[in-house]
C-alpha cells in the first residue's frame, strides 16, 4: 500500500503596513488636531510625519508609530498617551517626533521608536478616561506571570475595584496591550520611556541585579532636570512589570508633575535633552534577553 507525505505550510498571520498617507489615516489625523486645538496646541501638524500602523483600537482608530534610524542594537521606545485623561505625553511625543524628523544626527547609529497615542479611544473621548472604549486600564492588562493569579484580586482589594483601573478579563486582551508587546518584539528595545502624569518622578525597573545601578544612572539624567527618582512598585499587568522585571528591559516612566494640556509645551522643553541623553546612551546593555 502506498503511502503519501503531506506537507502542510504554516504561514504566520500578517499584518498589513498602513501610511498616514491613507484616506483612513487622514480623517484620524483631523479628529486628532480638533483635539489638539481644544488644548491649546496649534503647532502639532500630524499629517507632516510619516506614520505607519498596522493595528487599530477597539474603535477602529489607527495605533500609530514611527521608526528613525535603522542600528537596533541601540533601539529606544517611547510609549505616551496610554492613559486618555493624560494628554501632555501625546503632545510631548508628537512634538518630539517632529523634531527627530528634521535632525536625524540624533539617530544615525541608533533607532527611536515613537508611539505618541497608545490609546486614542480615551484620549478622543468627550470627556477623555484613563481607560481605552472597552473599559481597561492598559497599564494593567500586559501578560504578566502573576496576572491570573492577583490582577483581580489587587484590584478589588488595592483599588476597591475602581472601574477607571479595571485589569480586563484576561491579560493581554486589549488591541492596545497587542500593539505594545509587538512594537517590543520587533524592536527588541535596550530602553523603553514610557510618559505619564501627574505623580512626578522618574521611576524604573529593569534586571534586579542591576537596579542599584540603574537607579543612579537614571538619577545622573534627572539631575539635569531637578527632577527626582523614586522607585515605585509594580503592579500585575504593568509596563514595568512587563518588560522590566519579567524581561529585564531598562524600562523609564516619566510621570509629569502634571496633567494640564497647557504646561505640555513646557515639559517638552524641560525634558527634551534628557530624552537625547537617554536615546544616545548604549547603557545599560544588561540582562538575559
Amino acid at each position: 500500500m502506498k503511502r503519501f507525505a503531506v506537507i502542510v505550510f504554516l504561514m504566520p498571520m500578517i499584518l498589513r503596513a498602513e501610511s498616514s498617507t491613507t484616506l483612513e489615516f487622514t480623517k484620524f489625523a483631523t479628529a486628532l488636531e480638533h483635539k489638539f486645538a481644544l488644548y491649546g496646541w496649534h503647532d502639532l501638524k500630524v499629517n507632516s510625519i510619516a506614520w505607519e500602523y498596522y493595528r487599530k483600537s477597539g474603535l477602529n482608530n489607527p495605533l500609530f508609530f514611527r521608526v528613525f534610524g535603522n542600528d537596533g542594537s541601540n533601539a529606544t521606545v517611547f510609549l505616551g498617551g496610554v492613559h486618555g485623561d493624560e494628554p501632555a505625553p501625546v503632545y510631548i511625543l508628537t512634538k518630539l517626533a517632529l523634531f527627530l524628523q528634521d535632525h536625524p544626527e540624533y539617530y544615525r547609529d541608533r533607532q527611536i521608536v515613537i508611539a505618541p497615542l497608545v490609546n486614542p479611544d480615551g484620549f478622543l473621548a468627550a470627556k477623555p478616561t484613563r481607560t481605552n472604549s472597552r473599559g481597561v486600564d492598559l497599564n494593567r492588562n500586559f501578560p504578566t506571570r502573576d496576572w491570573d493569579k492577583f490582577a483581580s484580586q489587587q484590584w478589588k482589594r488595592n483599588e476597591r475595584a475602581a472601574k477607571r483601573k479595571f485589569p480586563g478579563t484576561a491579560a493581554g486582551s486589549e488591541s492596545e496591550t497587542k500593539f505594545q508587546i509587538a512594537l517590543l518584539n520587533r524592536f527588541s528595545p535596550l530602553k523603553i520611556v514610557s510618559i505619564h502624569s501627574p505623580l512626578g518622578f522618574y521611576d524604573y525597573d529593569g534586571a534586579t541585579s542591576d537596579l542599584e545601578r540603574l537607579g543612579k544612572w537614571l538619577k545622573e539624567i534627572g539631575r539635569e532636570t531637578d527632577f527626582p527618582v523614586n522607585k515605585f512598585k509594580v503592579y500585575p499587568g504593568s509596563l514595568g512589570n512587563y518588560a522590566g522585571v519579567e524581561r529585564s528591559v531598562f524600562t523609564i516612566t516619566l510621570e509629569l508633575p502634571s496633567s494640564d494640556p497647557a504646561r505640555a509645551n513646557d515639559y517638552y522643553d524641560l525634558f527634551r535633552q534628557s530624552f537625547i541623553r537617554l536615546v544616545e546612551s548604549t547603557y545599560p546593555a544588561i540582562g538575559s534577553r
